[in-house]
């Protein structure tokens, strides 16, 4: 399963980039208020002098998932998100990611890639685009779409939270 998500944010890529999307403050805040997860942490982060910083993170969303899927799934699930920031290439920068789930890890496969496309002065879409698959005989296709549905509704808090953070911290270019 593939899709695309776009939100628009009132910050243009450069300082997204820079400014935003390494935030310590900005992240802990994204996920623990915006995102209502029940943990985030930095498991590593790297800065070489290519650019092309990398972050693995482990964090705990809050799931309200369907019998079928908790059976799957159980009550509790956590991740590993291991992403780098590509500089070069197309839609550069551009942060491109592999989901490790805490269950179902050798049948499921999360790919990620993130970027923002300038779309006036001060405005910006943030583009994403996934690829899951999880493959389980009868509920494969059924826990994709859940994982789909989450992601979208965790976009969209995420775009939310993120405009308003960027107005009260005085980012927002608009």
């Amino acid at each position: 399963m593939k899709f695309t998500i776009r939100h628009p944010y009132a910050i243009e890529p450069e300082p997204f980039w820079r400014e935003v999307f390494f935030d310590h403050d900005y992240n802990e805040k994204l996920y623990k208020k915006g995102l209502e997860f029940e943990a985030f942490d930095v498991v590593e982060e790297t800065s070489p002098p290519d650019g092309r910083k990398t972050r693995k993170v482990r964090v705990t969303p809050k799931i309200d998932a369907p019998a079928a899927i908790r059976k799957v799934l159980g009550d509790s699930v956590s991740y590993v998100e291991e992403g780098r920031l590509e500089v070069a290439g197309p839609n550069a920068p551009k942060w491109i990611a592999r989901v490790l789930p805490s269950k179902l890890a050798d049948k499921t496969t999360i790919k990620a890639e993130m970027w923002l496309e300038r779309t006036g002065p001060g405005q910006s879409d943030r583009v994403a685009e996934f690829e899951i698959e999880v493959k389980m005989f009868g509920v494969g296709g059924m826990v994709e779409k859940f994982l789909e549905k989450t992601m979208r509704e965790s976009y969209q808090k995420a775009a939310e939270y993120t405009n308003q953070w960027l107005r009260a911290n005085g980012k927002a270019t608009s």
